[in-house]
């Protein structure tokens, strides 16, 4: 036995197999003759018998008889899998998250799509009993009476028409004078941190019901659960605040947009060329009947073509940013803009590097920055265990959605990217258009820009439809003895205000950019980076691993 490489602890059991297996072979042959180990070794080498028992015994035997120490065949990849499970401290998988399949997405998960979006939204800002008594965070309590609850694919799906829209847009600019490597694995870190929070966002909500049976259905819960009164109070200003900021990124570049699909040269004011602040006047009698109005329930109707708008807006955004490969090809050689792996490390190392790369990294995380809709998504799923998978999963799907518009914007632009990826998708440029100031500018809107640039407008069109009353209720909230126990005029007065307010914005600020870094570093980073992490400490969840604390 040692000379076929079997451990002698295994002997015993293999000589009582071998000789029950003999026995019974003899028995029915008529020889009672006992077995010996010159018998026994050649079926242990896998000789070849007619008794399918015994081919039987001989695998049972081949599986149990390895060295110690020696995995079988197979076993490897679960041992590297079990190996970077124990390293990333991972305590879940992805398994089950397609369920019913599509059945159940179509049929179930489709239907409520536009409500879980705006529960969601609602959700960041408004804790239980802050909303108004006909909408907002007092029908998920209902939902779940009803048993109207999603599946992982709808809050997958949820999360995707979340993070895919404007920042599409603004992708390849980030590319810009930083190389082919640092800008995309910044966004990689952006959606890596939004994946370690959700996790923490979870465990932390898990433990606080389980100790002291709060409720929570809303951010502004969680935060009260963490901190009290004044963690809530703080949580609900910085989504406000983020909330009015992204409502102004949407008017600036619907302007923008708007513009470059139907332009204005008329004259603004001593400006030439601003046809971008006559379209932001234009838009303003939407921001009316947004704000006044409640234009949310009609969208919420028509929800279910979401899915297709953001497929079709990133498809055109992978031709677009294509297209621009080509059409470099009629620089000269010698005007080309040379594309690098990374920056040399002496232009790293000075401040406008930096400045620039901590822009990239808020517009990377920006992208991402949806964790405060989690304890509200997390409310209405039918297996809340599931919350943190899928939506890590969507992480994962949108930061493969993304990759390719900056890795082929930065191949056709180059250093000379525009900011807004449509305005670089152009056809019948002039001759010698790559000496300008602003080549990839010229020519005339192709027929691809065009598309994108409508399946990006009517995407923020339906975003305001759900940002803008929910903006609303926000600041109203945030004040009930001004809004809600005052005289009308107040609400209809802050509403004005806040009309003015974008329309200022939209006509002074030029680069939807600026303004997505801004509220990301200001707002965004509170929510989404500090508080899980603070919270999760603070409540005591659990001792995290080396590898999840760095």
């Amino acid at each position: 036995l040692g000379s076929i490489g079997i451990p002698t602890r295994d002997c015993t059991s293999l000589l009582i197999m071998s000789a029950l297996r003999d026995s019974a072979d003899s028995a029915g042959s008529g020889d009672t003759a006992g077995t010996s180990l010159e018998v026994v070794q050649p079926q242990v080498l896998g000789a070849s018998t007619t008794s399918k028992a015994s081919e039987k015994a001989d695998l049972e035997l081949a599986a149990t008889s390895r060295a110690p120490g020696v995995p079988a065949e197979g076993d490897e990849s679960q041992n590297l899998q079990d190996r970077l499970a124990d390293i990333l401290d991972w305590d879940f998988d992805f398994s089950g998250l397609w369920g019913r399949g599509w059945e159940e997405l179509i049929h179930e998960d489709a239907g409520q799509m536009g409500d879980a979006y705006e529960a969601g939204l609602l959700g960041s800002v408004l804790g239980d009993g802050e909303a108004e008594p006909e909408q907002g965070i007092k029908e998920l309590k209902k939902e779940k009476e009803d048993k109207k609850l999603m599946s992982s694919k709808g809050l997958i799906s949820n999360f995707l028409l979340s993070i895919v829209g404007s920042t599409t847009l603004g992708l390849a600019r980030q590319m810009k004078d930083s190389g082919w490597f640092l800008p995309p694995m910044m966004v990689f870190a952006g959606a890596a941190i939004v994946a370690e929070n959700t996790r923490l966002v979870t465990a932390t909500i898990d433990k606080m019901q389980d100790q002291t049976g709060i409720s929570v259905l809303a951010y502004p819960d969680f935060a009260y659960g963490a901190f009290g009164i004044w963690g809530k109070r703080f949580a609900s200003v910085t989504s406000t605040c983020a909330l009015i900021g992204m409502t102004c990124t949407f008017m600036v570049l619907a302007s923008q947009n708007f513009n470059l699909l139907l332009p204005i040269k008329w004259h603004w004011m001593g400006c030439d060329y601003c046809g971008r602040k006559w379209w932001a006047l234009f838009l303003t009698p939407v921001s009316v009947l947004m704000a006044f109005g409640n234009p949310g329930v009609l969208m919420k109707k028509t929800a279910f073509l979401s899915p297709i708008i953001v497929l079709l807006t990133v498809v055109f955004a992978w031709i677009g940013a294509g297209t621009s490969i080509g059409d470099s090809a009629e620089i000269p050689v010698a005007c080309q803009t040379p594309r690098e792996i990374m920056p040399p490390m002496y232009r790293m190392l000075t401040l406008d590097m930096m400045l620039q790369l901590a822009g990239v990294g808020s517009y990377g995380f920006y992208s991402f920055a949806v964790i405060v809709t989690v304890p509200t998504m997390r409310n209405q799923m039918k297996e809340p265990k599931k919350t943190a998978p899928a939506a890590i999963l969507a992480y994962l799907i949108t930061l493969f959605l993304f990759l390719p518009i900056m890795l082929l914007g930065y191949a056709g632009f180059g250093n000379t990217v525009p900011e807004n990826l449509i305005d670089g998708i152009r056809e019948d440029r002039p001759i010698g258009w790559w000496a300008l100031n602003e080549p990839w500018e010229t020519g005339k809107m192709s027929t691809v820009g065009t598309a994108l640039d409508l399946f990006i407008t009517l995407n923020l069109l339906c975003t305001e439809a759900i940002y803008v009353p929910c903006c609303m209720m926000a600041i109203e909230a945030s004040f009930p003895s001004v809004f809600r126990e005052g005289p009308a005029w107040r609400g209809k007065a802050m509403r004005v205000a806040f009309i003015v307010f974008r329309l200022v914005v939209a006509t002074e600020v030029e680069s939807f950019v600026a303004i997505t870094n801004l509220v990301s570093s200001l707002f965004c980073v509170c929510n989404n980076i500090l508080i899980p992490i603070i919270a999760f400490h603070h409540v005591g969840v659990r001792e995290l691993s080396t590898t999840r604390k760095v």
